[in-house]
């Protein structure tokens, strides 16, 4: 489910960086942004079982480094030290010796993800100048493990807790955005503000707290899931309220990704598993608007840049999992 996550983001990006057009299931809804809060669904379903496996605050934050920082150090270097350096029309040593390119590197590595160019550096794309436009959910989840240990330290891991945020994420959601908080928080300005937005924190949090609360309540796939997803797709595509429609989107992940991921699917016990969903996410967006820029040039269509930065992809998330990431998750566990 999470490499399907990945590869909707991909083929969303892909078509928006080619053509500055976005795919757009449901109203304000975009192809990607869909696929992101299946991300944080299946991050705090998975999470959750972390901590209470383990509730201490030094062995999770040690697994939540270790699953998020290596794999994004590696893809930002890539895109820093390689990508942007073939690409880039600045001669080298102007390239090197421009802040912006150092700026860039720390910032990603850090996972901030507030600096998003790069010297010289698809300046002629369509949409111009990105570099890895994809990494700003990244600092949204950490602070979704954070507030998770919080809570469920605080609360001694009373399982009421996670609905409860879920919902107080979608008041706040719906607060946000009619008392336009963010337009507020950036009229103040300076680096919070553009680390931070309240629409996105509480539109990000509300499906990973659900999938918290389906993990703590040890939720069974049932059919009543499948029919709720259905009834909250139709409800999302025919809405003209805002809050019913996000209420409806919130609603469609939490049931429709728990019933596929678990109906039909048997248990696997004691096998390894491959994850390069991760890898797929995070160097997807800087090898997209390299294939953009040369397929461009060339005259070639969308569906060849889709499939040339398919296959480059395909080949560094497969290396980012089992060089970086799978060593990283064991010494994790150890």
């Amino acid at each position: 489910m999470r490499l399907a996550a990945a590869l909707a983001v991909f083929v969303s990006h892909g078509v928006f960086l080619y053509r500055l057009q976005l795919p757009v299931p449901f109203p304000g809804h975009s192809l990607g942004s869909l696929a992101v809060y299946v991300f944080f669904f299946i991050s705090g379903y998975l999470v959750q079982q972390s901590w209470a496996r383990k509730p201490q605050w030094r062995a999770f934050a040690l697994k939540r480094c270790m699953r998020v920082f290596p794999g994004l150090l590696v893809a930002v270097a890539f895109s820093v030290f390689i990508l942007g350096w073939a690409v880039t029309t600045l001669p080298t040593a102007a390239y090197w010796s421009a802040p912006g390119t150092w700026m860039n590197f720390f910032n990603n590595a850090a996972g901030l993800a507030t600096v998003q160019t790069l010297p010289g550096v698809f300046e002629s794309n369509p949409f111009a100048r990105a570099v890895n436009g994809s990494l700003w959910t990244i600092r949204y989840e950490l602070f979704m493990y954070a507030l998770l240990a919080l809570l469920a330290w605080s609360t001694r891991g009373r399982r009421w807790a996670y609905p409860a945020v879920a919902l107080v994420l979608a008041v706040l959601w719906m607060a946000a955005r009619q008392g336009q908080w963010d337009v507020r928080w950036e009229a103040i300005g300076g680096w919070g503000a553009e680390v931070f937005r309240w629409a996105d924190f509480c539109a990000f949090g509300v499906p990973f707290f659900l999938g918290c609360t389906f993990a703590a309540y040890a939720l069974r796939p049932r059919g009543w899931m499948a029919g709720g997803a259905l009834l909250a797709a139709l409800c999302a595509y025919h809405a003209d309220a805002q809050a019913l429609r996000q209420v409806a989107v919130w609603s469609l992940i939490a049931c429709g990704v728990f019933y596929a991921a678990h109906v039909g699917a048997p248990e696997r016990q004691g096998r390894g598993r491959i994850d390069i969903s991760y890898g797929v996410y995070i160097y997807a967006f800087p090898v997209q608007q390299a294939m953009t820029q040369l397929c461009l040039r060339q005259g070639w269509p969308l569906a060849v840049c889709l499939g040339l930065s398919l296959l480059l992809v395909l080949v560094l998330a497969v290396a980012s999992w089992f060089w970086v990431e799978r060593p990283c998750l064991r010494y994790g566990k150890t």
